[in-house]
């Protein structure tokens, strides 16, 4: 059992311990970065309450009803509504609660307290995972502790979070918290390797930029990278060195034109890792250096640039990744970040 996933090994011990003498809480809360594999151990710990075929209570995870977990009917409609249910999947007794966009709607949460209600249809218990759990507005989060406070026995319900910290207090205090860490660049490389048949200098190089992320490092495009990377290089040398404002200018439009407006916040953050690195290379503190395939060149570039320079265009850079979540013209700001570059 969590055989399949990879890192937070101590997660999987304690995790193991409490379905095998039958002490699960009844409320759990997975607090941890993103994308490390929250949610799917959930899933896994789930499987321990259906599974046919048990064995110290833990899940085989190959039965039929183990099979039948995981995959969950959820909605790609843009009506709020449409989200206010709990989702299942082919296992009657293992259901999905989902953000609508930025929140966790009160009717989903509602929608959960009405199910939570329902002794199990086949496994030993029901098992709820409430996804992004912190983007619970006051409603909807006041709805939940009713739940919390008095569960039914053959109810667990497991809360997935990025962010505990914006969980009401009262929530937290009613649920065991299991701690996640972000998985280590060895074992993200070595499952890189294994799955997605990367090269070693390829492997390294994702896991340095998933920062511990096994989703983020899944999904890489490590050639769509590389390209993005070789044009901010171009633009930083254009920015730092030439301070070319017409070139700057040009590349404000490419960035925030429709064709790559998907990538705007993530090429965002390549830039900055970018100028990080830079900096690290000017300190002499090449060990943490993230684009360390491109070293060279990175530390021919920096020996152009003072360390002042590059210190206040990561505070720039990364005062406009903050800026992103209200709402702010991006070209605007974009324009302004290279022009402060080229200052």
């Amino acid at each position: 059992m969590f055989s399949l996933l990879t890192g937070n090994e101590q997660v999987k011990a304690t995790l193991r311990h409490l379905i095998s003498i039958g002490r699960v809480p009844s409320s759990l809360l997975f607090a941890g970065p993103e994308g490390v594999g929250k949610k799917e151990f959930a899933i896994d710990l789930a499987r321990s309450f259906v599974c046919q075929n048990t064995t110290e209570r833990l899940a085989c995870g190959e039965c039929a009803a183990c099979r039948r977990v995981g995959a969950f009917n959820t909605p790609t409609s843009e009506k709020g509504e449409d989200y206010d249910h709990v989702f299942f999947g082919e296992h009657g007794d293992v259901g999905l609660v989902i953000p609508y966009k930025r929140n966790l709607r009160v009717g989903a949460i509602r929608a959960l307290e009405r199910e939570a209600n329902f002794r199990p249809y086949e496994a030993r218990a029901r098992v709820f995972i409430l996804d992004d759990a912190d983007k619970m507005n006051d409603a909807a989060a006041n709805a939940l502790l009713k739940t919390l406070e008095e569960p039914p026995s053959t109810t667990h319900i497991v809360l997935v979070s990025s962010r505990p910290a914006a969980l009401l207090a009262t929530i937290r205090s009613r649920c065991q918290t299991i701690r996640f860490a972000p998985v280590s660049e060895r074992e993200i490389a070595t499952l890189l390797s294994r799955q997605r048949s990367f090269s070693e200098k390829d492997a390294r190089l994702a896991a340095r930029i998933a920062k511990g992320s096994v989703a983020r490092a899944l999904s890489f495009d490590i050639a769509g990278y590389r390209s993005r990377r070789g044009e901010l290089l171009d633009l930083i040398n254009k920015a730092l060195i030439q301070q070319n404002r017409s070139a700057l200018i040009r590349g404000s439009e490419q960035l925030n034109d429709a064709k790559h407006k998907e990538l705007y916040e993530e090429t965002l953050e390549t830039l900055e890792t970018l100028v990080r690195d830079l900096w690290l290379l000017k300190n002499g503190s090449d060990a943490d250096v993230i684009n360390i395939d491109i070293a060279g060149d990175l530390d021919t570039l920096a020996a152009s640039v003072s360390t002042d320079k590059l210190a206040a265009t990561l505070s720039e850079i990364e005062l406009l990744r903050q800026s992103l979540f209200v709402n702010i013209n991006r070209k605007v700001a974009t324009d302004a970040l290279f022009m402060k570059m080229s200052a």
